[in-house]
Order: C-alpha cells, then sequence, then structure tokens
C-alpha cells in the first residue's frame, strides 16, 4: 500500500509538547463506576476495594457497579462544575486507598495538583510511610508539589525537555492506579479521562521497577533501563502486556496489535499522530474491518494528525469524529474486536515512542473491553458529525 504521508519528529515534537503542556485531563461531575463481571449488576466475586456507597458525584448521587477481584474502571464525566462545587472525583477514591499503605506508596504524575491526593500522602508520611513522588520539570513548581517537599516528601524531578508523562499509583507494591487521568483537578472534573485499580503483585511489581528507574537511577525516556519484570503476565486466567517508553519502543508493539484486528477497531485520541499505528488502521480499514476514532479537537486538523488522513480516506467502513468535549479528550485508547484493550499514558505519537516517559497496559479480555466499548460508544456519540 502506498504511504499517505511522512511527518517530519521534529515539528511533531514541538507541537505535542505544546498541546501536552495546556492540556491534562479528567473531569467528573457524575462518576461512573465500572468494575469487574457484570454491567452495572450486583457484586459476583468480593467487594469492591472503595465500594460505590462512598462515591458522592458532583451534581448526582452515588451511582452502583460490580467489581472484579483484581479490577475496578473508573471513567470522567465531565461537566467541569466551578472549582468550589468539585466533589466526589476519582482522586478522591484513590486517596483513601493510598490511606489504607502500610509501607510505600508510589506516585509518577505528569501533573499532580489534587489535594485529596496531596493530604493523603502527608498523612502517610506523617505516621511514617515512605511516599515517593516523582513529576515532570515543567509541573515541578506547583503549590501542591511544595506542599509535599514542605511535608518532608522528597519530589523527584525528570528534569529535561521531554515530558514525564506517567500518570500511576502502586500502593504496597500490590495495588496499581493507571490510565490516562493526571491527577489533577481540571483532568477529574474537565475531561475525558480514564483510571484503573489493578490488584495485582506482580502488575505493581512493573510499575515499581519503573519507579525504581526514575527516583534511584535517575533514569528518564531513552537513558531509561528497559527491564519490566513482568512485561507479559497473567492475572485471574486473563492475559496482559504492560510495556513503558520510551527504553523501549512501544509504537511498532501497538501498530502490530492493530494489524491483527479481523472485524472492528475503536480508538479514543488526544493526539495522533503516529506513523505506525496511523498507516495499521488504514490498511485495515482498506482490507474491510470496520474502523472508528474520535479525535481531540484541538490540534486535529494539523499537518501532523492522522485526522484528516482518515477524514479524507473515502472508506464507508472508516469514520472518523472531533470530540464534542468543549475541554479535552484525554484518552489515549484502542479497542480491538471488542476483545483487546489498549490504554494508558501513552499518546499515539513519536514522541511518546521516543522520548517522553509512558506506560501502557494491554489486557486481552472481553469483558474487560466491553466497558471500554461503552465508553467509546459515549464519547462517540457527543462527538461532532
Amino acid at each position: 500500500m502506498t504511504k499517505r504521508r511522512r511527518t517530519t519528529r521534529k515539528n511533531e515534537s514541538q507541537y505535542l509538547v505544546g498541546i501536552g503542556a495546556i492540556v491534562l485531563i479528567v473531569c467528573l461531575a457524575g462518576l461512573r463506576f465500572l468494575t469487574g463481571i457484570d454491567f452495572f449488576e450486583g457484586t459476583e466475586n468480593g467487594e469492591p476495594a472503595v465500594t460505590t456507597e462512598d462515591v458522592t458525584p458532583a451534581g448526582g448521587g452515588a451511582v452502583t457497579g460490580a467489581a472484579g477481584d483484581w479490577y475496578e474502571i473508573y471513567f470522567t464525566d465531565p461537566t467541569c462544575p466551578p472549582e468550589e462545587e468539585r466533589s466526589g472525583g476519582p482522586d478522591e477514591i484513590i486517596a483513601e486507598d493510598i490511606r489504607q499503605a502500610q509501607s510505600l506508596v508510589d506516585v509518577a504524575a505528569f501533573d499532580f495538583d489534587s489535594e485529596p491526593m496531596v493530604e493523603a500522602l502527608i498523612e502517610l508520611a506523617g505516621r511514617g510511610v515512605l511516599v515517593r513522588v516523582v513529576t515532570d520539570t515543567d509541573n515541578a513548581d506547583l503549590p501542591t508539589i511544595d506542599q509535599l517537599r514542605d511535608s518532608g516528601i522528597d519530589v523527584v524531578e525528570d528534569e529535561r525537555s521531554a515530558l514525564m508523562h506517567n500518570k500511576f499509583v502502586v500502593i504496597d507494591q500490590q495495588v496499581v492506579w493507571m490510565g490516562s487521568m493526571n491527577f489533577a483537578g481540571n483532568d477529574v472534573y474537565c475531561h475525558n479521562n480514564n483510571i484503573v485499580r489493578f490488584d495485582s503483585p506482580e502488575l505493581a511489581a512493573n510499575y515499581t521497577a519503573e519507579m525504581n528507574e526514575m527516583v534511584v537511577d535517575g533514569g528518564f525516556g531513552p537513558r531509561s533501563q528497559d527491564a519490566t519484570p513482568n512485561e507479559v503476565l497473567t492475572i485471574d486466567g486473563v492475559h496482559l502486556e504492560n510495556y513503558f517508553a520510551s527504553e523501549k519502543e512501544v509504537a511498532p508493539i501497538l501498530a502490530d496489535l492493530v494489524s491483527g484486528a479481523q472485524e472492528e477497531i475503536l480508538f479514543l485520541a488526544f493526539s495522533f499522530t503516529h506513523e505506525d499505528i496511523g498507516e495499521a488502521m488504514l490498511e485495515r480499514a482498506e482490507a474491510g474491518v470496520n474502523v472508528r476514532g474520535v479525535f481531540e479537537t484541538t490540534g486535529s486538523d494539523t499537518e501532523f494528525s492522522y485526522y484528516p488522513t482518515m477524514n479524507s480516506a473515502g472508506l464507508d467502513n472508516l469514520q472518523v469524529r472531533q470530540d464534542g468535549n468543549s475541554y479535552f479528550l484525554h484518552h489515549k485508547v484502542i479497542i480491538l474486536d471488542q476483545s483487546i484493550v489498549i490504554f494508558g499514558s501513552f499518546n499515539f505519537t513519536g514522541s511518546a515512542n521516543d522520548s517522553n516517559d509512558e506506560n501502557v497496559l494491554v489486557v486481552h479480555d472481553p469483558a474487560f473491553a466491553s466497558f471500554f466499548v461503552e465508553e467509546f460508544e459515549t464519547v462517540w456519540s457527543e462527538a461532532k458529525q
């Protein structure tokens, strides 16, 4: 197949850094809690660590959901209420989870101004629990970061022009929170995002190793060691893949996964400029696979984005839209054949692949994927046609 376009990495990198400095996710004035076994049915195999009775979203009452033994999925429902009316966000749920820690909490956050989480970390440090925080240098002068430092918590910066773009929390080397959501107010209440809680020491070991590379070794981006202990793992019979960029080139791996789609590809993209992934989708569309995607509007009309290319491809089975959120669609999600979900901090860009610090998880499970399909359809229905 003839390549449709090529772009220079230099300009693309400049574009992403500019957008990345503006964005940072999440929003939620009616938190949707989706977990485990049956969609909005009762709990089947155990209770969630934080039950939905503990969740009171701003602008609405608590919602019900089901929980599996090893994951809980949260999507923001962005209405961007005034700051004084913001409550019930997933950062509050994470804060309560953090408070249960006994020995160690690691936080890697590109943007970190969540007062509930900061307060929880300060409480932990006050009772002798070890707290480690890594943030991007561009966001290291936030008042919340100063609060942490004033409380004796060491905050490590990457000190690079490229981004420390991770958003994850590890509790007692057992529980991992990860996804697209920065731990920041606008991310929680104004932008479309996902955040997932996993209970797995094997998965937690991967994120602890990544944290050690940054905190202990001072390794960021391509200088970091590619030494993920459980890159491929199984949890409760479900196959997962866990990758960290840019010590590893992740985009070719994702492109290979996309190339295996047989029936359908769905995606939600804050920034989508990477040729390997974009061409893989176009090739599958030409082969008859149904492809639908929603792009964050900001930047999507530039020469670097795949939105114009896909929008003008002239294939009936390839449909793309720009998002309907007046703030940001911050997801980085690909769903393959309604059975494989790719998600994390990793935008589909050269900067994510080549220079940033990023993480991505691939979950091979139709039940898990069904929740992301539901989120996709919600965002799709609200997008500009």
